[in-house]
């Protein structure tokens, strides 16, 4: 009666639940394949970093990205796993780097990376090849990408920055989480919301602005950013519930003016 002969039960893509469980048990299936939440180990570079259980002496700063970038892994459905500050030294840094691919499905590292003699870029080098690309986008310009270790595990490198890590997160990082899991709907669904002031955005980058978005009285969406693009405070991206995203052709958008809006819904 549920399920008609020749009929697929659960579609591919489906996630697997008490009611799909109930279903596969009707029709006689104990087994089918499944894709595992991917482990993820993420790694924060940097010699100015400190763990949050020490206080920062001077020219140091907590390590922000490794706990924010965990937790967003983990609200994208991946195992995550958050190893921490990586060491300086060169052997250990390239043993903790080795033993992460061997481990992980995929490796996410936080840091600003220098372009030459960086002992991170180095130990990265020396697994496999490894990309690092100028990437036309405000905030976190610099990405990069690599296949490293003898299983060819999926390396990707975001800024140091905590804001501009979010955010690559999101436009990158997010969507390969999701590919892994063979889920269909890849990026966050977008929605058109009107701009509630004023915005300006860089010629050439695709500007991604922290904004509130609410619904309009008349229908629709209106939104509300907070702060300006080159104030990138941690206080500010909390109190966001979305993205707001101004394409790299467009330099100005009048209040009143249609935007793209990114909500940022937690398990979304």
């Amino acid at each position: 009666d549920d399920v008609a002969p020749g009929t697929t039960a659960v579609q591919v893509g489906t996630p697997i639940g008490p009611a799909q469980i109930s279903l596969l048990a009707a029709v006689g299936r104990d087994r089918v394949q499944v894709r595992p939440r991917p482990r993820v180990a993420v790694l924060s570079a940097g010699s100015e970093l400190v763990d949050i259980s020490t206080q920062p002496g001077p020219g140091q700063v907590v390590d922000v990205n490794s706990y924010a970038l965990a937790a967003a892994a983990r609200d994208a459905g991946a195992e995550a796993y958050r190893w921490g500050v990586l060491p300086a030294e060169p052997r250990r840094l390239s043993e903790v780097l080795e033993s992460q691919l061997l481990r992980s499905d995929l490796v996410l590292v936080a840091g600003t990376l220098a372009s030459e003699g960086d002992p991170v870029q180095e130990a990265l080098a020396a697994l496999g090849p490894m990309h690092f690309s100028q990437v036309t986008m405000h905030p976190g310009p610099v990405q990069a990408f690599g296949r490293l270790g003898r299983d060819a595990v999926p390396v990707i490198c975001v800024p140091g920055e905590p804001v501009a890590a979010l955010v690559a997160f999101e436009v990158f990082v997010r969507p390969a989480i999701r590919m892994m899991l063979g889920k269909r709907q890849l990026f966050r669904r977008t929605v058109q919301a009107i701009a509630a002031e004023r915005l300006l955005s860089p010629l050439g980058y695709r500007q991604y602005l922290h904004g509130q978005v609410m619904r309009h009285p008349d229908g629709g969406y209106v939104v509300e950013p907070l702060g300006d693009g080159d104030e990138a405070m941690l206080a500010r991206m909390a109190r966001a519930n979305c993205l707001i995203v101004v394409d790299e052709d467009v330099t100005e958008v009048a209040a009143g003016g249609l935007v793209t809006v990114m909500p940022l819904l937690l398990g979304g």
